[in-house]
């Protein structure tokens, strides 16, 4: 391909993507949003759409429970260390992930402790024995 057409392809997928983004600004715009004045709403294709709040939670059970004759006592145990942790949008869903580990509990006295950090800086916990 020659160089002038290779340029003209990175030129044309360029003004696609910022077309996106300014029909998604304009959608935001005429929807009320003025910047620095109140958070905007979400419109599709806008960067903002993948900003959701979300819970972070720490699960852990104790005693430790054991997969595939490996110990583990905190969420991040049961999968290899990767930059980023399941992730939910509500604590509730790390509730039933804490009780759902619960099937591989070593003791019948085994409990769970889910630690959550919501995005408007509330801390809870929640301690329960399982099934």
């Amino acid at each position: 391909m020659p160089r002038r057409f290779k340029y003209m392809y990175i030129a044309c997928i360029l003004a696609l993507l910022v077309g996106v983004q300014v029909v998604a600004q304009g959608a935001q715009i005429a929807s009320g949003y003025r910047p620095l004045r109140h958070a905007p709403a979400r419109v599709p294709f806008s960067w903002d759409m993948f900003a959701i709040k979300i819970e972070r939670c720490a699960v852990s059970w104790d005693p430790p429970l054991s997969i595939e004759g490996s110990p583990v006592t905190r969420w991040r145990d049961r999968s290899a260390a990767i930059e980023f942790d399941t992730v939910y949008d509500e604590a509730a869903y790390y509730d039933e992930a804490a009780a759902a580990g619960c099937a591989f509990k070593t003791s019948p006295a085994t409990a769970t402790a889910v630690t959550c950090a919501s995005s408007d800086g509330e801390i809870r916990e929640l301690r329960s024995l399982c099934p």
